[in-house]
Formats: C-alpha cells, sequence, structure tokens
C-alpha cells in the first residue's frame, strides 16, 4: 500500500547530475594531480584516473543517458590545463572540444552548470606557487574572463571554485592530496586565496559574458560550492570535544559562508596563524549558493582518528554517516547567505546500490522539507552521474547512477536502480508513491549497518 502523498517541488526546479573534468575525462596529464598519482602510494588501491571514463570521447551518450532519465541540468567542469596548457596559450582543439560539449547538452536541453576550478591546477600554476601565490588569483581572474567571453553564448550558470576549505585543508592539512603540504597556517591562506579568488572571478565574469544562453533574461548567475559537513561532539559531556567541533564549524562552515556576505576573511583555528582581511570585491559576490552535502562527522578530541560516524549510523562504502536530517540543517544554513541555494552535490557510495535507492528518497523528502520551511532551494545536482575516480581514494568509492568499470571504461555503462529513482523524480517534479516505490520501503533509521 503507498503510504507517500504527492509533494512537488517548485516550478523550473532543476535536476540533474554533476561531474567534473579530471575524475571522468581521462587523459588529463598536465595538471598536477596526474603528476600526483605517478607517486607510489599516494592512490588507494593504486589505480590512478588514467582513462578514467573516456568521457572526454563519450560525453555525447553519458549526457543521452541523462536526458533519458529526465536530467533538466549537468554540472561539470572546465579542465583548466587542457585550455591553457601553457600562460597565456589556449589550446584551440580544447576550446572547439568543450564547445561542443555544452553545445550536446544544449541540444538535449540540459542546462550546463559550469565549474572552473575542481581541484585540478596546470603545472604552470601549480610550480609557479599553487594556491600559495596571490599571483595565482591573477592568472585564475584572467582564465574566468577568457572563458566568459568565449562559451559566455553557451553557460550562464557559472560556479568559479569548488570547496576551498576541502581543497585547503586535504592538500595542506592532511597533506594527502597535492602539494601534500601539512601545515594549517598555509592551508588557511590557501582557501582565503580561493575566496578572493572568487571574488575577482565573479566580477570578471559578470564583465565578460554578456549573452543571455537561455534567454531568461540573466547572462550570468555566478556562485560557488561549498562543502558543509556537520561537525558534531562526540561526546557532548565533554568540553575538549565541543571546543574542537566548535572552531572545526567556525572555519570550515561558517567563516566561508559568510565571507561573500560580508566581504571579510576570518579564518582561525588554533596552533594557526589567522588570517583575517577585508577584501571589498568579495562582499556581495554571490548571485546563487552551492551546497556540496555529504555527510556528518563526530568530533573527538585527543584521538588517533579525530572524526568518526556516529555508533550504529547506517554508512556508506567509505565509513560515511548518511544522515538526512543533517541535509536538511545545511541547508538552512546556506540560505543565510541570502540567495537561492543550488545543491552542487550529494551522493553516496555504494557500489551495491543497496542503500543510495532509499537514500536518495529521503534526502530529497529532507531537500522538501527545507523548501517548505522557506529555504530557496533552485535545484538538485546528484554526485555523481557515473563512477569515477575519486582522488586519492581512487576508484574505490563508487557514487555513479550510472557504474563504470575503471578496467574497461570503453564498456557499457551499467544504469543503477538509484538512477530510476532520481528519473521519476526528476520526471514528476515531485515525490510521489511511484519514486518511494522505486526506491524501497525500508527507512533507513531502521538500518545498523
Amino acid at each position: 500500500m503507498n503510504t507517500t502523498r504527492e509533494r512537488r517541488f517548485p516550478d523550473k526546479f532543476l535536476w540533474g547530475a554533476a561531474t567534473s573534468a579530471h575524475q571522468v575525462e581521462g587523459g588529463n596529464t598536465h595538471n598536477d594531480w596526474w603528476r600526483f598519482e605517478q607517486q607510489p602510494g599516494v592512490i588507494r588501491g593504486g589505480r590512478g584516473s588514467g582513462e578514467a571514463c573516456r568521457h572526454h570521447e563519450r560525453f555525447a551518450e553519458d549526457f543521452a543517458l541523462a536526458a533519458a532519465d529526465g536530467h533538466g541540468a549537468h554540472r561539470l567542469s572546465l579542465e583548466w590545463s587542457r585550455l591553457e596548457p601553457r600562460r597565456g596559450h589556449f589550446d584551440a582543439a580544447a576550446v572547439a572540444h568543450y564547445h561542443e560539449v555544452l553545445g550536446a547538452l544544449r541540444r538535449l536541453g540540459m542546462t550546463p552548470i559550469v565549474t572552473l576550478h575542481h581541484f585540478t591546477n596546470p603545472l604552470w600554476i601549480a610550480d609557479a606557487g599553487g594556491w600559495e601565490s596571490r599571483d595565482t588569483i591573477d592568472r585564475f581572474a584572467e582564465f574566468a574572463t577568457f572563458c566568459a567571453r568565449e562559451f559566455g553564448g553557451e553557460v550562464d550558470w557559472w560556479c568559479t571554485v569548488n570547496e576551498p576549505e576541502v581543497f585547503a585543508f586535504r592538500g595542506w592539512s592532511e597533506g594527502i592530496w597535492p602539494p601534500a603540504v601539512r601545515d594549517n597556517s598555509r592551508a588557511l591562506g590557501v582557501i582565503a586565496h580561493q575566496l578572493e579568488a572568487h571574488g575577482r572571478a565573479y566580477h570578471a565574469i559578470h564583465e565578460a559574458d554578456r549573452l543571455d544562453a537561455d534567454g531568461d533574461g540573466h547572462a550570468a548567475l555566478v556562485g560557488f560550492a561549498k562543502h558543509h559537513v556537520q561537525l558534531e561532539a562526540l561526546r557532548p559531556w565533554h568540553p575538549l570535544d565541543r571546543l574542537v567541533a566548535h572552531f572545526e564549524r567556525r572555519v570550515f562552515n561558517e567563516a566561508v559562508e559568510q565571507a561573500t556576505v560580508t566581504g571579510r576573511i576570518d579564518l582561525a583555528i588554533p596552533g594557526a596563524r589567522p588570517v583575517r582581511r577585508d577584501v571589498p570585491g568579495l562582499k556581495g559576490a554571490l548571485d546563487w549558493f552551492g551546497l556540496n552535502y555529504y555527510t556528518r562527522w563526530r568530533v573527538k578530541s585527543l584521538a588517533r582518528e579525530p572524526h568518526v560516524a556516529t555508533p550504529g549510523a547506517p554508512l556508506n562504502d567509505l565509513g560515511w554517516e548518511v544522515w538526512p536530517e543533517g541535509f536538511r540543517r545545511a541547508l538552512h544554513s546556506a540560505a543565510r547567505a541570502g540567495k537561492p541555494v543550488l545543491v552542487t552535490e550529494n551522493g553516496f557510495a555504494d557500489a551495491g546500490d543497496t542503500l543510495r535507492p532509499r537514500a536518495l528518497f529521503e534526502f530529497a523528502e529532507a531537500m522538501h522539507r527545507a523548501i517548505a520551511e522557506g529555504v530557496p532551494v533552485a535545484g538538485y545536482l546528484h554526485w555523481s552521474l557515473l563512477d569515477n575516480f575519486e582522488w586519492a581514494d581512487g576508484w574505490h568509492g563508487r557514487f555513479g547512477l550510472y557504474g563504470v568499470d575503471p578496467a574497461d571504461p570503453r564498456g557499457p555503462r551499467r544504469r543503477t536502480r538509484s538512477a530510476e529513482v532520481l528519473a521519476r523524480l526528476a520526471r514528476a517534479n515531485a515525490l510521489t508513491p511511484e519514486v518511494e516505490e522505486a526506491a524501497g520501503r525500508v527507512a533507513l533509521g531502521a538500518r545498523r549497518d
């Protein structure tokens, strides 16, 4: 018996999926990640990006799968090292390729949402100091200007940088991503530079992109993607657990989320040099807020593993807690920026596709509740369209609506039950009994994996 009444999402709600160039294209040999992958032991399982999903060749058929599932939007990134392999030299073949990619999306009726920096840097940027150098802010603003002029006739939705706080802490604090540094002070400096670069790129795009691709009266809508992770004390009675969780929330979530509202960069954690400065060009530099949400971590101070999952909670294949209520709370946090919220990533590493269908439904329920409570959510982009290279986790985290065999990326894409759940959501633009039927009726709260 069906228990779910139909609950509709707003008109013109964007449903779709997301990818990033290095994770799916294959053969991105001129960036810092490719070079990093050649080092022994840095990638789980030892298999680097390599040919990835061969999306660079198969983009048209991959987009056709998404369009057939009712997706109305797709988030992708432009690989900076392909477009500008040397400073000031833009590769004509790469430019033509991305015109083909964007044209394919437009012909299928899908809105491109284009990210300019999704973790990878051209080698010439990395070797000149990378994001520790203020010069990179200037170079990125130039790249944004080029892309806005070149592709503005096909793109209205622009995402400047992806997860500046994750990028910085993975590469400069934990040291598990390039450049493999372990220095919290330098990590805070990198976050600050990425935020400044967003502000510069925001204005550069608005100046350079004067073409309204979809005729809605907006030539350019510019935002950035922020990873919001719920951080809570494992032992609420423990003063140090609470204090560490507070500082981590403050720098990882609150300071980054508010920087584009106030124009104030205010990053501080114990033991590191704080970064505090006003950036006039950053204040108000936001047309929409991109939210990436995956999990909650319980903070355990003075422990070998400082972040652990809630005991007894359902976990994905990477050991991340699957917690729909946290998604609702993250949406409310994102709304404090005062702009429409676009869910730029939300997904579940689940190679067997056993937990993900129901999780997708329950996260959509949480999103619907947030909308009913006043959060202006513009759309939902699932991570990811395809199983892909998951950075230091290699091919272990399978997030794809469509399965890909990394040993045979020329082989067929394998459609999952989760793809059917999202397809039914997108076609109905509503939570319906049919969507719940496809997702299954065993609630996540009943699981004890």
